[in-house]
Parts: structure tokens; sequence; C-alpha cells
């Protein structure tokens, strides 16, 4: 798998709309703007040329459409040197409301060649939807989307004739869908092959095509929480349908359960991926994710989800989902692109492979990559680019082929990502199953490379010695090993080395309490006696702590010793708090108030365990003492 080029563009305006080119694929499209006011954004249809795979790309063409509405979904045709362009673009609000919407624009683009530039010129515009009933919705209403059902997937073969799909959206009760064959740059009423109107102010929020044969279709439509497929059988010559043309629902989005009876998820985009399997972008509510569903489709009755996906965690919801169905092998099977746009402008690419009529089966999905901060702003739409299998005259090696991804944005800005397919067998693919299982195998292997971690750390800490692995491991390693500290020892001595505010030092300045010194200084005892039973009084008697004064610092501070013997060699003239004098434990008890490691309220029981040296040349050596005294 080799590393996608990424090509970079800007327009002057915010895309809403994006095709590639079906003849010439680096070819891309696309479309925006301002709307309608005189805020000094155009709106504007743009070509570029993404072949080259440079950096940055530049316009090869460019039309300012219209000073009433932006652009609203771009679909395309092939011609000899160009494109026959669709696009959806409201009339002035004034011919809206008088009940005349021109909303079905067409464009003739053609493609640069030698030196002559590239241009795109107005052909013609018409009102196809039926025209809504209330002011509202004459104001409001607008074509949302275009789509055209798609070419054949061979080179080899003459260009099919096509039909397209167009929905309207904010018409209330007056919505629709309607069919119309796509053999001309005006579709008329007569090119009309159907018509669905939506009640109760739905409307479709996406539309695709599958093209069994030439002149006949499955159009396949959701709106929030149903998915509809409409049958299309078509006679190109005489204009008309023919046989059976069966509109039905098949499938709905589940009720909550409980409390909560509101519809979980909301729909948002639709693909086809076989005649009998339809993808669902589905965005899951308050925005808590996003999953991917494989909707089968049955001869009768609703379909079934078989396959799910759940987007990574950080993925809150999308904008945009489109997919690629790569060329076929003899048994028809073929891989399929699937790619993400999420609302954190991050941007998500799989795989599936379909495995043919026969088995009439796919694949779950596989994570080819995913890309973060692909704009600045978020994105408005993600177009793969057609995919055919070449032509290879006879005695010639094959090229490289490619296959490109283009983002827009809010932002004005344009991403196309341009892989390198790979050859397996006689069809090519974005994923080989090598480097899938490649991808598997590493996967795998930095999660047991992190529970391993874990585990070693989890057992430094409750087993330092090595008692519960000793029959696990060689005795070589464990001599290696026994060399270095484990992470639990290195833990215990540090927090062992804190104790006492480090009293284990010969002379240290303290400010803490005697409460606490002795608290920390009996369990520094019990953690040291590791070979005797913690009931061992005499091992719980060998450390004796004395508190000196320093005359010229005005302060107190600890010393620790092994026991009274040590410290009677260091000290002679230490002395229990019972041998002091009057005036010395009234002095020894101002020090120790004054510098807040004593109070009066704790008695004088407390200070019987510890050992005094001399105030300021005035009080001689002082006691010692044994903690557990």
């Amino acid at each position: 798998m080799s590393r996608p080029t990424v090509s970079k563009a800007k327009t002057s305006y915010p895309i809403f709309a994006a095709t590639f080119a079906s003849s010439k694929p680096g070819y891309l499209v696309v479309g925006g703007g301002g709307g309608a006011g005189n805020h000094g954004i155009q709106n504007q249809i743009t070509l570029f040329d993404f072949s080259s795979r440079a950096p940055t790309v530049q316009p090869c063409a460019e039309l300012m459409v219209s000073k009433d509405d932006s652009v609203n979904g771009l679909a395309s045709l092939a011609t000899k040197d160009g494109l026959i362009l669709y696009a959806g673009i409201n009339s002035s609000e004034a011919d809206r409301l008088n009940g005349k919407n021109d909303h079905f624009r067409s464009f003739e683009v053609r493609f640069p060649a030698g030196q002559v530039h590239g241009s795109i010129n107005f052909l013609s515009q018409i009102s196809l939807f039926t025209t809504p009933q209330t002011a509202s919705a004459k104001k409001d209403s607008f074509q949302r989307l275009v789509r055209l059902s798609p070419p054949q997937r061979t080179t080899l073969s003459t260009l099919n004739r096509r039909i397209g799909a167009i929905a309207s959206s904010f018409a209330g009760d007056d919505n629709e869908v309607i069919i119309f064959s796509a053999t001309s740059n005006k579709p008329a009423d007569q090119d009309i092959i159907g018509r669905i109107t939506l009640h109760n102010g739905q409307e479709a929020n996406d539309i695709d095509i599958f093209a069994h044969e030439e002149g006949r279709f499955q159009v396949a439509y959701i709106t929030d929480h149903n998915v509809f497929v409409q049958n299309v059988n078509y006679d190109f010559e005489q204009r008309t349908t023919k046989g059976k043309n069966e509109h039905r629902k098949i499938y709905s989005i589940p009720l909550g359960v409980g409390e909560n009876k509101a519809r979980l998820k909301k729909l948002r985009c639709s693909r086809w991926l076989s005649p009998k399997h339809l993808l669902l972008l589905a965005n899951k509510p308050n925005r808590t994710g996003v999953e991917l569903l494989v909707l089968h489709l049955y001869e009768e009755g609703p379909g079934s989800i078989v396959v799910r996906k759940t987007l990574p965690k950080h993925v809150k919801a999308a904008t945009d989902m489109d997919v690629a169905l790569l060329d076929i092998d003899s048994d028809g099977a073929y891989q399929i692109a699937i790619a993400v746009a999420a609302i954190d402008v991050s941007l998500h690419v799989y795989t599936m492979d379909y495995h043919g009529a026969a088995r009439d089966s796919l694949s779950s999905f596989h994570a080819f990559n995913s890309y973060d901060n692909v704009h600045e702003f978020q994105m408005t739409k993600v177009v793969f680019s057609p995919f055919y299998k070449p032509e290879i005259p006879v005695g010639r090696k094959a090229l490289p082929q490619y296959l490109r991804l283009a983002s827009t944005s809010l932002g004005n800005s344009i991403s196309c990502e341009t892989f390198q397919l790979q050859p397996e067998g006689s069809r090519h693919v974005l994923q080989t199953a090598r480097s899938r299982n490649m991808f598997t195998a590493a996967t795998y292997l930095v999660i047991a490379m992190v529970v391993a971690v874990i585990a070693l750390l989890i057992q430094s800490l409750i087993d330092p010695e090595g008692n519960l692995t000793k029959g696990l491991l060689p005795s070589s390693l464990q001599n290696a090993a026994s060399h270095h500290k484990t992470f639990g020892e290195s833990l215990r001595e540090k927090r062992h080395a804190a104790v006492l505010n480090n009293a284990d030092s010969p002379v240290v300045k303290t400010t803490q309490r005697i409460a606490d010194l002795l608290d920390h200084h009996l369990t520094t005892v019990l953690s040291d006696s590791d070979s005797e039973s913690t009931s061992s009084v005499p091992s719980l008697q060998q450390k004796a702590l004395i508190i000196h004064h320093d005359s010229e610092a005005e302060g107190l501070s600890t010393e620790v010793h092994d026991g009274h013997e040590d410290v009677l060699k260091k000290h002679a003239q230490a002395k229990k708090w019972e041998e002091l004098s009057k005036e010395e434990k009234k002095l020894w008890k101002q020090k120790l108030t004054d510098a807040g490691m004593w109070a009066a309220g704790e008695g004088e029981t407390i200070l019987k365990s510890i050992f005094f040296g001399q105030i300021g040349g005035l009080v001689g050596q002082v006691a010692e003492g044994v903690i557990g005294h």
C-alpha cells in the first residue's frame, strides 16, 4: 500500500457541491457561494484538474452562475470534450413568491486542450417540482439533491443512457423526489419518469441509484428514520415506463425502549453496495456517535441490518459519505472503498469486499486509514472519482491506476487524496489481504505490548520478589532481572525516603508535629523488619528519636539512631523526659510549642517516648528513647 498524494486547492466561496468527471476522473467540479444578497461572496462553479497530483492546484475554469442563490448539488454527464453539469440553483425570491422557480440548471464544461483554456457556459434552466402551496414554502424551498445513475464500470463499453433524481427541501408538505431521464441538457416534463410526494414535512436526506442494465434501475432514498426503494423499468426509446415499478419502505430506525420512545438515530447518507445491499450512515442523537449500517434487501418484505460499524469515539457526528465500487473479476467480485467526513474535520476510509452474485455477501468493514484536521472548517462534501477497468493493449505493461478522494469545506478549501490501487488477480483493490493482515497483526502486537507492560507494573507492586512467577521464567532471566530493581521496589524506596521528612539522615531540620513523627517512625520500623514477625517487640525498640535545639538557627532538629546505645555513644548527656528538671521541661515545652510540634492539649505522655538534647547551653544533653516505649 503506497502513501496517498495530497493536493490542495482554494475557492473564493464556501463549497456545497462537488462531482468528478466520469470520462476524465482527474477533473473535479465544485460549486457553492454566499447565496442571495449583496455580501461580496459570489455564487460560482469552478473546475480543477487534480490529475497532476501537484501539492497546490489552480482552477482551470470558473463561472459566476447566479446572483440569487448558491449552488446546491452537482451531477455530470460525459461529453466528447467535457461535461454536461446538472445543478440546483434557485430563482430570485420575488420569482419564487410568484410561483416561478427555475431550480434545475444545466451548464456545459469544456476541458482545457493544449493552449486552449477550459470553460463553463450556461445552457438552460427549468422548473420540475410542483409549486408549493404556502407562501413560506415558496420562499424557502430549494433543490437540495441531484443524483445520476452511475455510468458503466468499464471503458470498453459505450456510454450507457442514464437516469437522474432530484429532491426538494423546506417545501413543507410539498417536498418531492422526481426521477427523470438524463439524456439531454434540459430535461422537460416528458422526461419525468416518476414523481414521489413526501408528506408530513418529510424530506429526502440522500438519494442513490443502482443500475442493473440499461432501462432497469433501483432508486433508494432516505428520510430521517426510513429507507425507501423505487424500482424503475424505463424504455428510453418510447420515453415510457414498462413492467412493474414497485415503491416500498424497506427499513425504519427502531424506536427506543422504556421511557425513551424516541428513535435513537437519524439517517444522513445512503449508497448502494450491490443489488441487494445498501449502506446507511446514521448519526446518533445529541452528537454521541456515528454508525455505518449495511442493509440487506429481500425479494419481499422489509430488509435487515446484517453488518454494523461504530466509528471511533471522537467522531461525534458525520456530515457526508461516499463509496467507490472498483472493477470486478470473472466471478463478479469487487472491492468497495468507503469514505466518511466527520464533524471534527477528520476523514475515515474503510474497505469492504463483495464476493459476487453467487455468494451475494459482503465482508466486514476493514479500516484503511484516517486523517485528522483535513480542513480548518467543517466539511461539506466527500466524493470518490469513478474507476473503470483499464484498457491494456496487447504487449503493453499495465500502467499504475489511481483512485481519488476529494473533500470540501465551508472554509473554501479542497483536499484531494490520490491512492494508488493494487492489482489483485484480474481486478484492482485499494487494500490487499496481505496489507490488511499486516495491519491487524500490528494492532494486536501493540495491544499485547501494552498489556504486558501493565502486567509487569502490577506484578512489581504486588509481588516484588517474583514469587508468583519463579516457575514461569527460566533461571537465566531471573538472574539477569535480579540485578535491577522492580518498579514496586523503587516506588517503596522513594516512599520510605520521604518518611519523617528524611529523618533517616543523621540530622534533619523539622517542622512536623511530634505525633506525626512518631506515627511515621513506627511505620518505618515495621516496614524494615521484613525478616521477623510484626509481633516481635524487640525489633520495634531498636530505634531512638532525639530532638535537638540549635541556638544559632533558633530551630529544632531531629536525629534517628538504631538504638539507645548508639545514641549514648554520640550524645552521652542526652536525657529522657522524666530525667529533665522542672525548668528544663518548661523551656522544652515552650520551644516545642513555638515550633508547632506540640500543644499543651496533647499532654506530656507523648513526650515520654522521645529524648532531648541541650537547649542553648543551658540544659545538658537530654534523653534518648525507643520507639514503642
